[in-house]
């Protein structure tokens, strides 16, 4: 059974038999989470998640929510911390799995388990745990999740989410095994929001938290879980994916040895991922000193599954009603790049722009797989000049993936920028400071934050 071996691993995982390059890159992805967190926890979803938390008989407590200084019980407290993560959609991905695992673990690790003074290493271990089990549940599917509607973080997330904190709890193999397979139950989470740009997408992170916190416990009292939830009758890529395309070797290939960990993409730009490649794209035109009067049409050349959530429908895409709309819109980002050289979190404050609008609308799109999808998120448009002149643009890996990645330089750039509104300039560096310093920080991190 494969999640005999996925808890064999995980429950033999230790942080010094961990490389130190992957701590290192855990880390990383660790600082630029809680600093997308910070810059999201302004957002109206997060407002309201707080609000309708707050509700709840059980939730009071002492843990922080971060960039507030309202406190929950802790689950509830980490629960809005993944809602901040994902909020501005400026969290990390694993691309070949098209997971954002880190906007579950990292507050699942940083402001749950550490609220209950887990030891700092073992945080750390959970935490990459949990993205080497994620990414390859993601990698199994081969996109089938996504295909059948349903949104891979949702599906993956849980099972990563689960493996997290059976480190984080102790459970041996048979309990890890329970849990597991108890997490299958939890898996789920419709792609619907790509219709109105609603929170739904959001609740998906906060709910993997909060039930892998709950498969486990229930692993370690002694409830059970089927150990064949990869490969039964009624299997997870089965029953949310297209189990004919997929390919469960991917479960536990290369487990301990190579790192998923390490293939894990930092955005440099607050929107759907799949985007970036064309952004860059619409970057380059503007930089060959293009002005919008000189182009007729873009048409761009797009993978499926990225078109399912960046192209259609088109005329939604046009004219983006919410910020969230217009992070998911092709020819929106397209054209807020091409005027404006980047897009930013503030790009989003004015979605009436009319040069941008009537831009977008030059541009569409046509349907082609294209080479080194998922793994990257390349960009190919073709434009078509007023002049009669036909111009191409490639971008084969899109900047910020780990073949062609954000230096550390550029991650604490972005956590500056992300921060810098809500936190001193001391303040900043003393958290840069303690999370990569993190496993000999003598206090939790709370006390930073």
């Amino acid at each position: 059974m494969y999640s005999d071996d996925i808890a064999r691993f995980v429950s033999n995982l230790k942080f010094d038999r961990i490389p130190k390059d992957v701590i290192s890159r855990a880390k990383e992805l660790m600082l630029d989470c809680v600093g997308v967190a910070i810059a999201g926890s302004s957002e109206m979803s997060v407002k309201n998640a707080i609000k309708a938390l707050e509700k709840l008989p059980s939730s009071k407590g002492e843990c922080k929510i971060w960039g507030h200084r309202k406190k929950l019980a802790p689950n509830f407290a980490a629960m809005i911390n993944a809602i901040s993560s994902h909020a501005l959609d400026f969290d990390d991905t694993h691309t070949g799995a098209i997971v954002h695992a880190s906007a579950i673990l990292t507050p699942l690790c940083l402001s749950y388990a550490d609220f209950l003074n887990i030891s700092h290493k073992r945080i750390l271990t959970a935490f990459v745990a949990g993205w080497e089990v994620a990414a390859r549940v993601g990698i199994a599917s081969k996109g089938g999740f996504h295909k059948r509607g349903f949104h891979t973080t949702a599906i993956a997330g849980i099972f990563g989410a689960t493996a997290a904190a059976s480190v984080i709890f102790g459970l041996d193999k048979n309990e890890c095994v329970n849990a597991l397979g108890l997490a299958g139950s939890y898996a789920g989470g419709i792609n619907e929001f790509l219709s109105n740009g609603s929170n739904s997408k959001v609740i998906h992170v906060a709910n993997c938290l909060n039930n892998a916190i709950m498969a486990t416990n229930f692993a370690k009292c002694g409830m059970s879980g089927p150990a064949s939830v990869f490969e039964g009758r009624d299997n997870i890529f089965k029953t949310f994916g297209v189990e004919s395309e997929c390919d469960k070797k991917g479960l536990t290939k290369g487990l301990g040895k190579i790192w998923q960990t390490m293939q894990v993409s930092i955005k440099p730009y607050p929107s759907c991922h799949f985007a970036h490649g064309l952004i860059e794209c619409a970057i380059l035109l503007r930089n060959d000193g293009l002005k919008s009067d000189d182009i007729k049409s873009i048409k761009c050349f797009v993978n499926g599954v990225a078109a399912n959530f960046i192209c259609d429908p088109m005329d939604a895409k046009y004219a983006p009603k919410t910020a969230y709309e217009a992070k998911f819109s092709m020819p929106f980002l397209m054209a807020l790049a091409f005027f404006d050289g980047k897009i930013e979190i503030k790009s989003y404050e004015n979605l009436n722009r009319a040069d941008v609008i009537n831009f977008a609308k030059k541009i569409s799109y046509e349907r082609r797989e294209n080479s080194g999808f998922p793994k990257y998120f390349p960009g190919h448009i073709e434009a078509i000049l007023n002049s009669g002149e036909s111009l191409k643009k490639d971008v084969f890996i899109n900047r910020g993936n780990f073949d062609n990645p954000l230096g550390i330089d550029e991650i604490f750039e972005k956590f500056t920028r992300c921060v810098g509104a809500k936190m001193s300039p001391n303040k900043i560096l003393a958290l840069k400071n303690a999370i990569a310093n993190y496993e000999n920080l003598k206090e939790p991190l709370d006390k930073i934050l």
